[in-house]
């Protein structure tokens, strides 16, 4: 069965300018990764769609889906969280959790609360505030607690959102209804416990599977579940499971509010004790976040023994249990999303790599390695891979592509003659002689191949790079002075020349010139970099300039390391096999709930320079993360490696890209650029 999967990820929308409270419901790569996981392995295939937007355009092009998995919140409007469904029902396919018309009740808090009401489930007395007029027609009793009425996740929820005084009654209603541009709900505060039930099941068939208290720390913002509180829920919020007196009221409230509003599959309900400690309805999430270690549902799930999988399993029975036994989707359902490769079957793609002679090093070997794997990638897609070096003599190189008379050009060169100052040259002749080629465009590989121009453009555009200083003593750390810092190539990449020598401790300003110019005149070019002491990350992104997306993170780990010695991923790190840097560097794509943050970061950052540069096709921005968390841009590398060992092809496979269909959709990249510049469009 295929199993489509809808979702919005938060640092997309960062991307795109929208802030952090606005992008807070939300979901994190590795949640969407988990869910994926899960399904997989009760033997669904899957299928990632992402947003509305994405999902609108896979309809419109003829996919379909079994049932599709949604946790899509959508951005705008009381029905954004209906969006999905309703387009899905329109089209007759399945949909996990609840359909269009209780999404679009139960986003508003208010028309919630009056159906409940109508049903007899326990609420407090609220009012409805439109406009600054509606604040005098309020007549019910201090304290009050005001939010907005159609939004999640603690957005808009302050200390001052618990009301004791007119004053205040008007000062928060003004600021939520300036700052959030809809109806603020005002209601009788509850001094009460706080729970949230979670359930599982649809209509009579659906069930409690927990009670969880939500108890505020001394440090937390005082009396309220706010969206501080929240966000940083494991350091000022404590969870635990609850079976006490309260417990089967708060079940009870919590089925009925279920059953009264049509919820299905899966999700949450919160609800707080008033003064009497009487169990009233707070909100219901139909939604309910699936972060298996973050989100309140599987937080719920795992304190009463369950185990992710099966709580995904009992939501995936719910929803094939109402559903008609569909019929079998197109074949073209299990196309992937829009950038993924439609296929095309034959035709010669020119495989070309720089030249590489016998005695070369590793790092220059790797190319043909690169060739060797995407040329067997490229059989399996129905081309006719035929490869070919890249050398100074470019009329020599003109006549033999235009002899092989290819669609594509697979574009592999990371140097010309073992100098990486001239990775460009491949680019700039496939584009003089208008054939499509994969990955970066001429100006991206030479803007990004001199890392002092890199490092200039990024700081320009306010990116966060380390400071630097080249030969001449020009650059934002001419007058740092002592300190460390590592002397890198300004053209060469794939860490050469970096080995122990190219760090150093600089004991003044002389002193750190004299030592770039004593490199200079062993390796060439250089200049040096403050070194950044903390973690290394890979981030790797791929698709369109308008459209790219990140691939999950990858961490270089540094096992094992005495102490004293530099973590760092040098040359011996990636090209010596025998050595201990080789084999103590391991990645890892797996992270815990407090690298959130951060890994929305590294995402919004790798994407920012994706746009710096007018980046198309696939590349890699690697990050040093300092003592304090903050994210350095080490270095953008607009053609990484993508042998089947590489880095770049195992965070691939990590978000659900084989090794076939990893080229397949870096060729496909190719040609809708082609045809986007031919047209007028695209390029920078």
């Amino acid at each position: 069965m295929l199993v489509g999967i809808t979702y919005d990820l938060r640092f997309e929308y960062l991307a795109e300018g929208y802030g952090e409270e606005e992008t807070a419901e939300f979901d994190r790569p590795d949640t969407v990764d988990s869910i994926e996981d899960a399904l997989r392995t009760l033997g669904f295939e899957t299928d990632r769609i992402g947003h509305a937007r994405r999902l609108a355009e896979r309809l419109a092009a003829g996919h379909r889906w079994d049932i599709v998995f949604n946790i899509a919140e959508g951005l705008g409007g009381f029905g954004r969280e209906a969006q999905v469904p309703a387009m899905l029902e329109a089209h007759g396919i399945p949909v996990v959790f609840s359909d269009a018309l209780v999404l679009s009740l139960s986003l508003h808090k208010g028309m919630t609360k009056r159906v409940l009401r109508d049903v007899g489930v326990p609420t407090p007395d609220f009012a409805l505030v439109e406009s600054p007029k509606d604040i005098e027609r309020i007549r019910l009793p201090f304290p009050l607690f005001a939010k907005p009425v159609a939004e999640g996740t603690g957005k808009g929820v302050t200390p001052e959102s618990k009301i004791t005084s007119k004053e205040g009654l008007v000062r928060t209603c003004r600021r939520l209804l300036d700052e959030y541009r809809q109806p603020v709900l005002v209601e009788t505060f509850l001094p009460g416990r706080e729970f949230t039930v979670g359930i599982l099941g649809t209509g009579d068939r659906a069930r409690p599977v927990g009670v969880m208290e939500v108890e505020l720390k001394a440090e937390a913002e005082k009396d309220v579940y706010s969206y501080v509180n929240k966000e940083r829920c494991e350091e000022l919020v404590i969870y635990r499971l609850y079976d006490g007196p309260e417990a089967r009221e708060a079940e009870d409230v919590s089925i009925r509010a279920w059953r009264g509003l049509g919820c299905r599959d899966g999700g949450r309900v919160d609800v707080r004790a008033d003064a009497k400690g009487r169990i009233n309805f707070m909100e219901v999430n139909p939604l309910a976040g699936l972060h298996p270690v973050h989100s309140d549902l599987p937080i719920l799930w795992g304190l009463g023994g369950g185990k992710y999988l099966d709580l995904i399993r009992q939501i995936m029975e719910s929803a094939l249990e109402r559903c008609p036994a569909p019929a079998p989707a197109k074949a073209s359902a299990a196309t992937p999303e829009p950038a993924r490769p439609k296929r095309k079957k034959g035709g010669r793609v020119a495989v070309v790599h720089g030249e590489v002679a016998d005695d070369a090093p590793e790092d220059e070997k790797d190319g043909l390695v690169q060739a060797k794997g995407v040329s067997g990638a490229l059989r399996s897609l129905g081309f006719e891979p035929v490869e070919m070096d890249l050398g100074l003599d470019l009329d020599k190189a003109r006549s033999t592509i235009r002899k092989a008379a290819p669609a594509l050009v697979f574009n592999l060169v990371e140097s010309v003659e073992g100098k990486g100052c001239m990775i460009h040259l491949g680019p700039s002749l496939f584009e003089a002689m208008g054939i499509p080629y994969t990955g970066g465009p001429a100006t991206a590989m030479f803007t990004t191949s001199n890392k002092l121009v890199a490092k200039a453009m990024l700081k320009g555009a306010g990116m966060p790079t380390p400071p630097w200083v080249d030969v001449t003593g020009s650059g934002p750390a001419r007058k740092r002075g002592k300190g460390r810092y590592v002397i890198k190539s300004v053209w060469e990449h794939a860490s050469i020349g970096m080995d122990e020598s190219a760090f150093v401790d600089a004991e003044s300003s002389e002193w750190l010139l004299g030592e770039i110019s004593r490199q200079a005149e062993k390796r060439g070019p250089v200049f040096s970099e403050v070194f950044i002491d903390g973690r290394e990350f890979n981030i790797s992104v791929i698709g369109t300039l308008e459209s790219p997306r990140v691939l999950p993170h990858a961490e270089i780990l540094f096992e094992e390391y005495p102490a004293g010695k530099l973590r760092v991923v040098d040359y011996k790190s990636k090209w010596v096999e025998n050595s201990f840097e080789y084999n103590h560097t391991p990645r890892t794509f797996d992270f815990g709930p407090k690298d959130g943050a951060l890994l929305d970061r590294l995402s919004r950052h790798a994407l920012g320079c994706w746009r710096i540069f007018g980046a198309s096709g696939y590349a890699r921005v690697d990050f040093r993360v300092d003592q304090g968390g903050t994210p350095w841009v080490l270095e953008v590398n607009m053609n990484p490696c993508i042998s089947p060992d590489s880095g770049f092809t195992a965070a691939a496979a990590r978000g659900g890209l084989s090794y076939v269909d990893l080229v397949g959709e870096i060729v496909e990249l190719a040609f809708q650029r082609h045809s986007s510049t031919r047209r007028g469009g695209g390029g920078r």
